[in-house]
């Protein structure tokens, strides 16, 4: 078993582009969307475009908990990490990106458009071997009575 780095970890995630961003709403209750990264700088920090009016704004403005679900084909990824508003100008022009021209009538320069960052914390992955191999490692170890290799998994601080 290989254990990853964190720049392992982030190939993975700039190649699966969209997540699951989960917050905690007014009421305590989780909330999950899908979001588009923007941008994963040199920081570890994810960077997301959405309107400054969205439920998940405000979800963010207290503590700012949040957790971030990537998945794809046989790797996932699970990030923790703290959340804030970004309302500047300056960065929103230099992240701005295809999803930012798809959601924003004026792109980046839209009153509306606010950025998201997401500072991780840890983030814990999986990666597996695939259906039809994990369905005859499932087996095999049923028969010898012991836990099948299922893939390699860890936790990696960003």
């Amino acid at each position: 078993m290989s254990h990853l780095t964190a720049s392992d970890l982030i190939d993975r995630m700039n190649d699966i582009g969209t997540c699951m961003l989960t917050t905690v709403d007014a009421a305590q209750r989780l909330v999950s969307r899908p979001m588009a990264v923007s941008t994963i700088d040199e920081d570890h920090r994810i960077w997301f475009f959405t309107p400054v009016d969205s439920e998940k704004v405000d979800d963010v403005l207290g503590e700012g908990q949040v957790n971030l679900a990537f998945s794809q084909d046989k790797t996932w990824v699970s990030v923790t990490g703290t959340a804030e508003v970004v309302r500047d100008e300056e960065k929103r022009e230099q992240l701005k990106d295809i999803g930012a021209e798809a959601y924003f009538s004026d792109a980046a320069e839209d009153p509306q458009a606010a950025l998201l960052c997401v500072t991780p914390e840890t983030a814990h992955y999986w990666e597996g071997p695939g259906k039809a191999v994990a369905l005859v490692k499932l087996a095999a170890a049923a028969v010898r009575s012991r836990s099948p290799e299922m893939g390699d998994q860890g936790e990696v601080s960003l």
